[in-house]
């Protein structure tokens, strides 16, 4: 069967007091000058010794006087719980970062593609206007379409390495 919270709290008290190597008193005290009132030194031995029921405001307070997170003073399995959501994150970051490479490559290749396009579209008005230049503007770019390329390429040539930046930042 599962302990209890309370029973939880009393033994991981205890067990986090003595780890820091503070007293009774020392924890008492510690959490008097956080609450703002008088904790008596008993009153850490009979919680810890489960004689007595800890408030809220005092299991909190201790949890802060010993400089620890209140769930590790009711949870045996904090610090496992707490690797696996932090294997989980990592996991989920490694997702992350592949997706982020695959649509890094997929905007370059994208970039790359629109720069052939712009490149052969200009070729064709190029020779477009020394064959007949009346239809040369056949090959002249919506201005809205212009502005984005002009946007786009500038943004591609100002980043020297062709690293594809974050486009929201």
């Amino acid at each position: 069967m599962n302990p209890l919270p309370g029973d939880l709290f009393a033994r991981r008290l205890r067990q986090e007091r003595e780890r820091l190597g503070i007293s009774q008193a020392e924890l008492a005290r510690r959490m008097a000058a956080l609450l703002g009132t008088n904790v008596d030194s008993t009153a850490i031995t009979r919680i810890e010794q489960q004689t007595r029921a800890v408030r809220l405001d005092e299991a909190v307070t201790a949890a802060e006087a010993l400089g620890v997170p209140l769930v590790t003073l009711v949870s045996d399995n904090y610090a496992r719980e707490n690797e696996a959501e932090i294997q989980n994150q990592l996991a989920k970051l490694a997702l992350a970062e592949q997706e982020w490479e695959r649509l890094r490559q997929e905007i370059h290749r994208i970039t790359q593609t629109i720069q052939q396009l712009s490149a052969e579209r200009e070729a064709f008005r190029s020779h477009a206007l020394d064959v007949n230049p009346e239809t040369a503007g056949d090959y002249e770019l919506d201005p809205e379409t212009q502005a984005a390329l002009d946007a786009r390429m500038r943004d591609v040539r100002n980043n020297s390495a062709g690293e594809v930046t974050d486009p929201g930042a």
